[in-house]
């Protein structure tokens, strides 16, 4: 185990989530799966469902709660853009209801 600067031990490494990380980004093809965005730039890799600051291993490591977000769209996702978030939020609840189903 490593510990941060903090003094906090840390039991991940960026190594375990790189086999999810490159699994998701193919899964896009490099591009953001926000609906209507297809943004290569500074794209992120974000979790459907939050994880928690601990962690929730089993969704940590499901590729399945994952989405490639370019960072306007990850920071809409997670709040810390408030900008339109209404309509983005519906575009991506229907990119992903098209993804997951083909139904919109």
């Amino acid at each position: 185990m490593k510990k941060s600067h903090l003094n906090i031990v840390c039991t991940a490494s960026m190594s375990d989530i790189a086999p999810i990380r490159e699994e998701a980004f193919r899964r896009a093809g490099n591009v953001c799966e926000w609906a209507n965005c297809d943004s290569n730039k500074w794209l992120e890799l974000a979790h459907l469902k939050d994880i928690g600051m601990g962690g929730n291993k089993a969704r940590k490591y499901n590729v399945d709660n994952t989405a490639v977000l370019c960072k306007w769209h990850h920071d809409i996702y997670d709040g810390r853009q408030s900008m339109g978030t209404k309509v983005a939020y519906r575009e991506l609840l229907e990119g992903y209801l098209d993804r997951h189903s083909g139904v919109t």
